[in-house]
């Protein structure tokens, strides 16, 4: 009887693991059609495609999150960023995260729901950076060349710099202000 048990049970859990197996190949089936067969699935409620611009001509983001974004979200960033251009909107823990051309640079904001700038972080090229921040990095670092930094703006706060450097293997984060003064290192 013992064994009759054990035979029914694993054949159970062997077709269980058969049946899995279809649903993720289906799945994977599903991702690798041409993008012009998942057309449809990729509208949103008002019926246009979700890369379609806006009537600006402005990428407004994914069908999750382009409908429903606040107003007062809307409103300041257009105040803020009145030239931005493909605009991607995501939200993240409470708050909605906007990633967007802004002029030669890529630029990533975030705003409270009720409007409020949390911070907006811009991508440079070290020569694009002000002089007392390089010097900074040069003298805690002087072996150390961060190809990139990491401009962050907070209303009504200084501007700061975000450098990632690798030293004996290990990455530390240093946050510099404008005039080169040591915020953080982590």
């Amino acid at each position: 009887m013992k064994k009759v048990l054990m035979v029914v049970m694993l054949s159970l859990i062997s077709a269980g693991g058969f049946a899995q197996a279809a649903k993720e190949k289906s799945k994977a089936k599903e991702k690798n059609k041409p993008a012009a067969e998942n057309v449809n699935k990729q509208k949103d409620k008002t019926g246009t495609n979700a890369n379609t611009p806006n009537a600006d001509g402005k990428q407004t983001g994914n069908t999750k999150t382009r409908v429903n974004i606040p107003t007062k979200v809307k409103t300041s960033f257009a105040a803020e960023y009145p030239n931005a251009v493909n605009a991607t909107w995501t939200k993240t823990q409470g708050d909605w995260t906007v990633v967007f051309g802004n002029g030669v640079w890529q630029s990533t904001a975030t705003y409270h729901s009720n409007g409020e700038r949390v911070d907006t972080r811009t991508a440079m090229p070290r020569e694009q950076a002000p002089r007392p921040v390089l010097d900074e990095i040069l003298r805690r670092y002087p072996k150390q060349n961060p190809k990139d930094i990491i401009k962050i703006e907070k209303p009504k706060n200084p501007n700061l710099f975000q450098i990632i450097v690798e030293e004996a293997g290990k990455k530390r984060t240093l946050l510099i202000d404008e005039t080169g003064k040591l915020v953080s290192q982590q």
